[in-house]
């Protein structure tokens, strides 16, 4: 996804080849006063919703060197101070300029952008000490260690102020902040300069209308702070500790605990033994914290991974992989439980997953389905019309499914518009629930304005029967592949037959002709049903005939003498001629090919539901909600990789793989396209660590879980559950071998006795 920069007037996008990063905007609550100042840099009202900002960005060329910290995996300079923000304006020794382009007019009310370009700007000129400077600003919250600046002599001190009201500025939705301002500390910057001369100073400083809280906040840090965060650090006495990071794409590593503990055996201060009574080792699912109390008096502690709020960024992170990845609990527990490897245990996955991974899930779902569905209203608007597809997914075969997912796909653009999830326990049986879904689904996407033209569905008896009563309007298309698979069996069916033996050379070429002729009609039901049915003087060897007063001809190139010699065409007398004939002739069929005359199928449909068995098996029963997360999952996926190109070799030639078909006993050749790209899911992650940074969302709260959109009974019986005892008493068995022995053991302890 191409994103843009969102400060004014810059044009930076993240291109291919683009050596620009893009940063989020702060949004937890910890970070709301570093947030309100973004987006008053940017222009933006400073009340703007949460969710909205979401999807802003800010590029690396509205900050400084010094506001980055270098990473721990590749030590550039990419990840952002807690602090940094975002660069409005640029204070120069003479000039006083804006870093970008001037705002617009059209500035939300209530911004500080609104209101910087009608102020009124006063610069003074001053010559103060360090001191005094140091004593001017000494009410501002400071970030960073004081510092007196070296080798300061005759200094010019500019000050930029900015007022909040102007007589000219935007009028106000709203009440004024009157004159309650937040201020950066200064920030001394010594110019470069080749001469002996001391060069002065500048000390920046800048006010914003910002409203700040009545309480102090101790953990605030101001934007200006210069301090580097850094993954770990030691304390006054010596103990190290790490600290939260942002950066958990990091590499981690699979160690030994005896090689871990050999680190531990001498005092990282003075080198001396630390004994073993004296170290304590603390374990909370995949971390390890290690405490010790060296013989020279020196304490330290360590632990494996940074935390988020409390919790091990690592136990957040293999339960995100586990659903994320598509994979289960249980398989990657009995992995790590054969090489011995430390994980969250399954209670504790439970418990992160129901308030942490699926209501990400959700959200990142609910925001691309809402992109879609603005893009497919904007068409419909525009006088456009869609055109989809839809086809169910159960979970299990044959007619005992709990689920059955149905999904509509966007004819045009291929990716998955619209998913609805039923349970057997809404409908009165397993086959009823396909066309529960369907209505289900499509009711939704006309509600949402969706201009739709075309459905393209499987014969299913139902939805013909739905479409027909309540939606006449809408024209209803078969999917060709259905209806040739049905033809097709039917001709190898009747073939086994001794008096149809003769059909067998020509299923396949049936079946071909059935496509030929869906593709070739041009949307004419008279012409698809004259081509469908001329089959019939083909197969006996004639290409020329006519029919109502008109003559005809097959489309195929002449046959030579040897060619019409060689084929085992039919004779019109002949049994199996009149079968071939009752299937090509059959009313129903000749009925269905109305609705096929656009050549609509649902192939990319086949070929999304065959991607989802990697996040929901059909032998794997989940319950609703996970289901659900599971198929949002892999509408994800499935629509992020969609217009994947052709691949490539080296050379430039496209790639083609050649296999033999079980099916048909031949060897056939596929295209290969590249690879598919799974960096979704980095975004989920983060998303997973900022919920948990989130204080007010507690684990194991039932408010924060994704709950079913309807009310389903505890399981799909139709009858209440039965008392335990009494099912073990009513118990019996076809194996009553071990009661009998037991008996008879009875019977001669009595005689005995």
């Amino acid at each position: 996804m191409v994103r843009s920069c969102n400060f004014p007037g810059c044009p930076n996008k993240s291109t291919s080849g683009s050596k620009h990063f893009f940063h989020r905007f702060p949004n937890t609550n910890r970070s709301t006063r570093t947030r309100q100042l973004w987006l008053a840099a940017v222009g933006l009202n400073v009340h703007t919703n949460l969710r909205k900002i979401k999807q802003f960005r800010i590029c690396s060329d509205h900050f400084d060197a010094k506001d980055y910290v270098p990473s721990i995996t590749t030590g550039k300079k990419h990840v952002l101070k807690c602090s940094a923000v975002p660069h409005a304006w640029v204070v120069g020794p003479n000039t006083c300029t804006h870093a970008s382009a001037s705002t617009s007019s059209t500035t939300p009310q209530g911004s500080i952008a609104g209101v910087m370009d009608t102020t009124e700007t006063l610069e003074a000129i001053m010559d103060p000490s360090p001191e005094e400077a140091r004593k001017m600003f000494s009410g501002l919250v400071q970030s960073t260690p004081q510092c007196t600046p070296q080798n300061v002599g005759d200094s010019c001190l500019k000050l930029l102020l900015t007022s909040p009201e102007s007589d000219h500025a935007v009028p106000r939705t709203r009440a004024s902040s009157s004159g309650t301002y937040l201020a950066l500390p200064p920030t001394w910057t010594q110019s470069q300069s080749t001469s002996s001369a001391v060069a002065p100073e500048i000390l920046e400083t800048s006010q914003s209308s910002v409203e700040t809280p009545c309480e102090k906040d101790s953990t605030f840090h101001t934007p200006s702070s210069t301090c580097t965060p850094v993954e770990t650090s030691f304390s006054d006495d010596g103990i190290h500790v790490a600290e939260h990071s942002s950066d958990w794409s990091e590499r981690k590593w699979i160690v030994n605990e005896t090689a871990l503990m050999k680190l531990f055996a001498t005092c990282h201060t003075c080198g001396k033994i630390i004994d073993d009574s004296e170290r304590k080792t603390t374990y909370n699912g995949s971390m390890i914290k290690i405490e010790w109390t060296c013989i020279g008096g020196h304490s330290g502690a360590w632990q494996s991974c940074p935390d988020a709020r409390g919790m091990p960024e690592n136990n957040l992170l293999s339960s995100a992989a586990i659903l994320f990845t598509g994979t289960t609990q249980t398989e990657i527990t009995e992995w790590a439980d054969l090489v011995n490897l430390q994980l969250p245990r399954k209670t504790a996955y439970y418990s992160l997953q129901s308030t942490y991974l699926i209501p990400v899930v959700y959200e990142a779902y609910t925001e691309m389905q809402e992109q879609i569905m603005s893009n497919l209203q904007e068409i419909t608007c525009n006088g456009g019309h869609i055109d989809v597809g839809g086809d169910a997914r159960s979970d299990s075969p044959g007619y005992s499914a709990k689920y059955t997912s149905y999904n509509f796909m966007d004819d045009t653009t291929k990716k998955i518009i619209k998913s609805e999830l039923v349970q057997v326990s809404e409908t009165t049986s397993s086959s009823a629930m396909e066309a529960e879904g369907f209505q289900r689904g499509l009711n939704g996407l006309l509600r949402r304005g969706v201009g739709i033209d075309v459905v393209t569905t499987d014969r299913h008896p139902s939805i013909r029967k739905i479409m027909r009563v309540q939606y006449p309007k809408l024209r209803h298309q078969y999917d060709p592949w259905h209806v040739a698979k049905g033809v097709k069996k039917k001709v190898a069916a009747l073939s086994k037959k001794k008096c149809n033996r003769e059909l067998q050379p020509w299923i396949k070429s049936i079946s071909n002709h059935l496509w030929w002729s869906c593709s070739t009609c041009g949307g004419d039901e008279r012409e698809l049903k004259r081509r469908w049915t001329s089959v019939l003087f083909h197969v006996c060897g004639i290409h020329r005939w006519e029919d109502d007063g008109q003559e005809y001809k097959c489309y195929h190139d002449e046959l030579s003498v040897d060619q019409q010699r060689r084929k085992k065409w039919l004779q019109k007398d002949s049994a199996a001629y009149d079968t071939l004939k009752a299937i090509v002739l059959d009313k129903r069929l000749l009925r269905d090919l109305d609705h096929m005359t656009l050549f609509r199928h649902t192939g990319a449909l086949e070929v999304y539901h065959s991607s989802m068995l990697k996040y929901a098996e059909k032998r794997r029963h989940f319950k609703y909600v996970t289901m659900q997360a599971r198929i949002q999952l892999s509408v994800i996926d499935h629509n992020h990789n969609v217009g994947r190109q052709h691949a490539t070799t080296q050379a430039g030639k496209e790639r083609v793989s050649v296999f033999h078909s079980k099916l048909s006993g031949e060897w056939r050749s596929r295209n290969l396209y590249e690879p598919t790209s799974q960096d979704f899911r980095n975004d989920l992650v983060q998303r997973v660590i900022q919920r948990r940074l989130d204080n007010n969302i507690k684990l194991g709260d039932d408010r924060f879980h994704i709950h079913p959109p309807v009310d389903l009974p505890a399981n799909i019986a139709r009858t209440p559950k039965p008392d335990k005892d009494t099912m073990i008493l009513e118990h019996t068995t076809r194996f009553p071998v071990q009661n009998l022995i037991e008996s008879t053991d009875n019977v001669s302890d009595t005689d005995t006795e």
